[in-house]
């Protein structure tokens, strides 16, 4: 593959993780309006020009009201990010084990002192895949970030986009998802790999029966790499 594709798509995952954890200042938004910034200027889809001026208009106060609003209020509302939950329902299940397993055979590790999230943590998956790409760039193999793609990402990111877009709440992760639609939609042509086929919404009845709360905390560095 193109080595400015492979980067790209190292960029947009990284893009893709950073909304997803929560933040006492606005440090890390900034980096992500940075990305933002170069990545408007590359669109994969006519459309997603529209979804990038969008996101541009959000302060960071607006934005953490709205995160709060979606992901982290103790309500029927929230919006999963364990892909367990999309899987079975419930947090650290198989898909955790997916991931240790791909994790394992990387040179990265969860830092556990700074992320305290589990390693099916939505926004862990991405920035691991982000890592991965990068070190795919200096190795010239791309089994690893294929690996996670095919086992866990696949699996749960149509849904996960379906309830950011179906949220009342959401305007911000509203404009994030449809983006985030054009590109794993990119995602699975690169990489000859097919959208999965499911005959009903595990996460969706799961959140009929129970008020799910997410186990987040504040991490602020995801890895740690081995010497």
């Amino acid at each position: 593959m193109d080595i400015n594709i492979i980067k790209a798509r190292s960029y947009y995952y990284e893009f893709f993780a950073i909304p997803f954890f929560f933040y006492e200042n606005e440090t890390k938004f900034e980096v992500w309006k940075d990305q933002l910034a170069v990545l408007k200027n590359s669109a994969i889809t006519p459309e997603d020009s529209e979804f990038f001026a969008n996101l541009e208009k959000f302060s960071f106060d607006e934005f953490k009201t709205e995160q709060n609003t979606a992901l982290f209020d103790f309500s029927y509302a929230n919006v999963p990010l364990s892909a367990s939950f999309y899987d079975e329902g419930r947090d650290e299940g198989a898909m955790k084990i997916l991931v240790l397993n791909t994790l394992k055979k990387s040179k990265f590790r969860r830092n556990n002192e700074f992320c305290k999230d589990s390693e099916d943590f939505i926004g862990f998956i991405f920035y691991f895949m982000s890592s991965l790409l990068k070190d795919e760039l200096q190795r010239g193999s791309n089994f690893l970030s294929t690996e996670l793609f095919v086992n866990v990402i696949n699996k749960f990111i149509d849904e996960f986009i379906s309830l950011l877009l179906e949220h009342k709440g959401t305007n911000f992760f509203k404009n994030l998802a449809n983006l985030m639609k054009s590109f794993f939609a990119l995602e699975r042509s690169l990489l000859a790999v097919d959208a999965p086929k499911f005959e009903k919404s595990v996460a969706k009845e799961a959140l009929a029966r129970l008020p799910y709360e997410n186990r987040f905390k504040n991490p602020r560095n995801v890895f740690k790499l081995d010497k």
